[in-house]
């Protein structure tokens, strides 16, 4: 059997549905989803296998600008392109409810110029939206892109391949879509040796994604409470006798922060700890008994040695 593995490097404006795409392609969760801009920080690996080919999907930080905005934001960027190095295939995801936006061009403008991949453009979140709107959206994201491509072409200064004449249309919500992409996808990798195991999901160790999923709550449950200065760290994970203790820390930037967490006699930090460990349970399949504590760490988002110990996030050597 002739095997077959490639990266695929899921890039877009924060917000576009990039993680609920990973997690709908890989049939389980891995990346926080919120709807909330900026909920994914890190680069994250999840690994499909089927039949004799291997997928590597890159999930990224939303692409944004960070002109005054914290050292963790400019990091977050600089993640996100570091990826494209490593792609055979691009999937740029733009959101059809919120349309093309200037952003859009400047990113694929830079992809278009300086990378060699394929590009996939995906219009997702369509069950958003009625149909005739779908397809007012995949038209308008159609005219848009061809325009700059074509406009790039003439210049000659095209390094991508442009795979198909349109946008995809797509909603991680409808099981065929997905399993459609997911087959043009894997369609796509290069001859290859797999890198993973067959049963692999991620290079992500357990603590960091159980570390995600209690993150992933704290958004839920605040709203627009807290801003995005908040960290979880893991101090404590072990099985024992068929239970998983977990102890994990949450990281605030202000003591008003530590405040919100933990909510009027703890009311808020119990219901955060209840819900989380039901989605742990969930994830690990097995009982989980979960601690959970707050510290104030100020300034952390701005010091590049606590990113890296609170967020397990690295500024890429030789990132855009």
């Amino acid at each position: 059997m002739i095997k077959k593995c490639g990266y695929v490097a899921l890039l877009g404006r924060p917000n576009a549905g990039k993680s609920t795409f990973l997690n709908a392609v890989l049939g389980t969760k891995l990346a926080v989803v919120s709807n909330k801009p900026q909920t994914t920080r890190n680069k994250i690996l999840g690994v499909f296998t089927e039949a004799d080919s291997q997928a590597l999907l890159l999930d990224t930080p939303g692409i944004h600008k960070t002109q005054g905005l914290p050292k963790m934001n400019q990091v977050m960027n600089k993640v996100a392109w570091s990826v494209l190095s490593d792609a055979d295939l691009v999937c740029y995801l733009i959101d059809v409810t919120q349309g093309w936006s200037n952003e859009d061009a400047l990113w694929l403008e830079s992809i278009l110029k300086k990378f060699e991949n394929k590009l996939l453009l995906l219009a997702t979140k369509t069950d958003k939206v009625k149909i005739e709107e779908v397809e007012q959206g995949r038209l308008n994201i159609l005219n848009r892109f061809q325009d700059l491509f074509e406009g790039i072409k003439a210049s000659g200064e095209l390094k991508c391949q442009l795979i198909g004449d349109q946008p995809q249309l797509i909603s991680s919500k409808r099981p065929e879509e997905i399993t459609s992409i997911r087959q043009f996808i894997l369609s796509q990798m290069p001859q290859g040796e797999w890198l993973y195991g067959e049963d692999d999901l991620t290079d992500r160790p357990q603590r960091f994604v159980c570390a995600e999923i209690i993150r992933e709550q704290i958004f839920r449950q605040l709203g627009q409470e807290l801003p995005y200065k908040i960290a979880v760290v893991i101090d404590l994970f072990e099985h024992k006798n068929n239970v998983t203790n977990i102890s994990a820390t949450v990281i605030v930037d202000r003591d008003s922060q530590k405040g919100i967490v933990i909510g009027k006699r703890g009311s808020r930090l119990k219901s955060i700890g209840t819900e989380a460990r039901i989605s742990l349970e969930k994830h690990l399949d097995k009982k989980v008994f979960l601690e959970l504590f707050v510290k104030v760490k100020p300034g952390w988002t701005e010091n590049i040695n606590m990113l890296s110990e609170f967020a397990d996030l690295q500024e890429p050597s030789d990132s855009k």
